[in-house]
């Protein structure tokens, strides 16, 4: 054998030195808060050294001028500091840059992205299996913290190697969606589905039950197209008798579990939005029904709702209108824990419609994924 060929068993090849970059970038994603930009900055530099090309559209280009503009002028005229709209800047042009530089230098189809993001799933929900049962027998949480050092949620609820349980339902969603909707993919992968739809549940988030029943929906509008009408209704009818049943709701219910009595309790009490108006009051109900109601209070109730305050506003929005020596004020308040509340508070009536424009653009009927 020649050396060439010897060398040439352990040297990379550039396609598998291209999937080792795909790898490397959705790991980055999902091991810690910090780590998805600063493995995106070191695939910026790796793609650019080895492609010799940046790859930045005129078209975004533009987009991104219009809005630096248009945030820079809210967020003065508003009178809000300067620090947070450049973070958010850096931070997504680093984005942008980051997997618009990836995707085209891998040239990978969205099928492979998405696929390989399933595998990732999948090994993260054997981890957060282990988590669990680990968990439930000794106390003990094997991640209590995650990669970049912040602490994990230690409850024995499902989080993997991640910071609480609702980051892993939120990461995993589109995963488990996929697993009930494609064509066949049941069929032929039963193991690795039945454990990413188990960990999914072990979440026991609201958010995790409330986007597994949207996708049984869907399902069922498959199978049964004249079913979508019934249970458009149906839907309909118990949410309604849940807004005027919410004392029924509220109720403690001792036959039910324990996890399930606290997410019918943050049901019960989210749906008390139609008689309670302030923070204040939201300050009466569960963490998470606070945190919710409270930044859409902000976002609905901030100054130039045509034209939003601008890129990184939220969290200035948040503190101008509502002060509070409450344990949990400011929960979530950077992020808006909805980035519909966060789109309307910063962009507000203009940004909710161009965001729709976009998704009926981007929408394809046939297209799964």
């Amino acid at each position: 054998m020649s050396l060439r060929s010897f060398s040439s068993i352990f040297a990379p090849t550039q396609i598998s030195k291209r999937w080792l970059l795909l790898w490397f970038v959705l790991i980055g994603m999902v091991i810690g808060r910090q780590t998805e930009p600063a493995f995106l900055l070191l695939a910026i530099m790796i793609t650019t050294f080895q492609s010799k090309k940046l790859y930045i559209s005129r078209r975004w280009i533009v987009l991104g001028g219009c809005l630096f503009v248009h945030s820079l002028v809210m967020n003065f005229i508003s009178g809000y500091g300067l620090g947070k709209f450049f973070q958010q800047v850096i931070l997504l042009c680093i984005v942008y840059i980051g997997y618009n530089q990836i995707l085209n230098y891998c040239r990978f189809s969205w099928k492979d992205w998405f696929l390989k993001y399933i595998h990732l799933v999948y090994v993260l929900s054997c981890l957060g299996l282990l988590q669990f049962a680990v968990m439930i027998s000794t106390g003990f949480d094997i991640f209590p913290y995650t990669f970049d050092g912040e602490a994990t949620q230690n409850t024995i609820r499902l989080h993997a190697m991640l910071a609480e349980p609702g980051s892993f339902a939120a990461m995993a969603t589109p995963a488990m969606a996929y697993v009930f909707l494609a064509k066949d993919y049941w069929v032929a992968h039963k193991w690795k589905g039945s454990v990413i739809i188990l960990a999914y549940m072990l979440t026991l988030t609201t958010s995790a039950f409330v986007a597994l029943l949207i996708v049984l929906f869907l399902k069922a509008c498959m199978w049964v197209r004249w079913l979508k009408p019934i249970l458009a209704v149906t839907v309909i009818c118990i949410f309604s008798w849940s807004a005027a049943n919410v004392d029924v709701l509220m109720e403690e219910n001792s036959r039910l579990p324990k996890q399930l009595q606290g997410i019918q309790l943050k049901i019960a009490q989210t749906l008390t939005v139609f008689e309670n108006a302030t923070p204040e009051d939201f300050e009466l109900l569960n963490a998470s029904s606070y945190a919710t109601l409270t930044n859409y209070w902000i976002a609905f109730n901030a100054p130039h709702r045509l034209l939003g305050t601008g890129l990184g506003s939220h969290e200035q929005n948040y503190e101008r209108l509502y002060q509070s020596d409450y344990y949990l004020y400011g929960l979530n308040k950077d992020d808006g824990y909805s980035m519909f509340a966060r789109l309307f508070s910063e962009f507000g009536w203009l940004g909710i419609i161009l965001y729709a424009i976009y998704l009926y653009k981007c929408y394809n009927r046939d297209e799964i994924i």
